[in-house]
């Protein structure tokens, strides 16, 4: 198991609302390709090792991405290439099933013509469609089992996820296990290779080193996982921390909407700012004292990372935040009463980080090869 982080891609400045001059992101001496969709923030650390490892290999890919949340931005961060396309659907179910087909049929435009051999995702509904309509094998990566089975089902050829998830799990939640393709590790450890903290971050941030930096992350409005108790949770998390001496409360909101959940009166505190630029998102955890988060992704993070989290999420719980929560690097909160007994101290300074699973993003390039050499046969 690897408690790690990112991992360094170099390549040219991104293209912003354009698809990139050459579909080929990187010079290869096979010319078909793999095909990425990212459609949210969390998906651009967690393929740019996989990118920097085709690189080695010598082997070519294309990048799509969807502008929701912080994906546009981070890409442009590390200077990734790549064709954005759509934006998100909203909260209601109709306006969510407009937009899927919507920006599967532009995304169907625009890879149509490529020689793609393999489309790749942690999620993507809409590239799912639109490899579909392509003929194009398409694997689907994932790690919360209580989601969309039957289109995954229906649309993926392969369905990749960590190993650690029972079978049980995921049979009882209605995969179809002989779609299942496994590796060793939690998805997180893809990007966490190459961290090193950086000491000067909180400088960077405008946070004093002697403050208590508690890093909270808002619950999802726009998920299929909503859950109002989960917004009730955020709040008393944030009236509870920013009430003591001492403590810097910086909220990570993905949207707009999500700021509304901070009403007037706890804005009005000075010890409360929201995150306005993306940010190494690992450097963040690791320069907090305090996670708080309704993401499983955050908190997975966090939790790899020794620091100190506590999840709001209150739909039903992935297995792999469960696992995590028996090792005891993962809290639960379900009631406000236990928010208030979270300790409000300095987390003792551990200096280096050390990964222990320096070979995941290795081993998912080498399965996702292999998976394309399948398709083409």
């Amino acid at each position: 198991m690897n408690f790690d982080n990112l991992s360094t891609c170099s390549q040219r400045p991104a293209t912003s609302n354009q698809q990139p001059a050459s579909s080929n992101q990187h010079p290869a001496t096979n010319n078909r390709m793999f095909w990425f969709d990212l459609d949210n923030s969390p998906h651009v650390p967690l393929f740019r090792p996989i990118f920097a490892e085709l690189q080695k290999r010598n082997k070519a890919y294309f990048i799509s991405a969807r502008d929701f949340a912080q994906t546009k931005d981070l890409l442009t961060l590390w200077n990734i290439p790549h064709a954005l396309l759509g934006k998100h659907g909203g909260k209601g179910k109709l306006g969510k099933i407009v937009n899927l087909f919507q920006r599967a049929q532009a995304l169907t435009r625009v890879v149509q013509g490529k020689p793609v051999s393999l489309a790749v995702s942690h999620g993507s509904r809409t590239q799912l469609v639109a490899a579909k309509r392509l003929g194009i094998p398409a694997v689907l990566m994932l790690d919360y089992e209580y989601t969309e089975a039957r289109i995954f089902n229906t649309l993926a050829t392969y369905l990749l996820m960590p190993a650690f998830i029972p079978e049980r799990r995921l049979s009882d939640a209605g995969f179809k296990l002989q779609k299942v393709v496994r590796y060793t590790g939690f998805k997180e450890e893809i990007y966490m290779r190459d961290f090193v903290p950086d000491p000067g971050f909180r400088k960077s941030l405008q946070i004093d080193p002697g403050t208590i930096l508690i890093t909270l992350r808002p619950p999802s409005l726009l998920g299929n996982y909503h859950d109002e108790k989960s917004e009730m949770l955020f709040r008393a998390s944030l009236d509870y921390f920013s009430a003591h001496d001492n403590t810097h409360c910086l909220i990570v909101n993905r949207t707009e909407a999500e700021r509304k959940l901070v009403d007037e009166t706890l804005a009005q505190r000075k010890n409360i700012s929201f995150l306005r630029r993306p940010v190494d998102g690992l450097q963040l955890l690791w320069a907090s004292d305090v996670v708080i988060s309704g993401g499983g992704t955050m908190n997975r993070e966090a939790a790899l990372l020794g620091v100190p989290v506590f999840s709001i999420f209150t739909g039903r719980r992935p297995y792999l935040d469960e696992y995590l929560h028996e090792h005891g690097r993962l809290t639960f909160i379900n009631e406000v009463r236990q928010i208030e007994s979270i300790p409000v101290v300095k987390r003792p300074a551990n200096g280096a980080f050390k990964p222990t699973n320096g070979q995941l993003p290795a081993q998912i390039t080498e399965l996702l090869m292999d998976l394309k050499q399948k398709g083409q046969a």
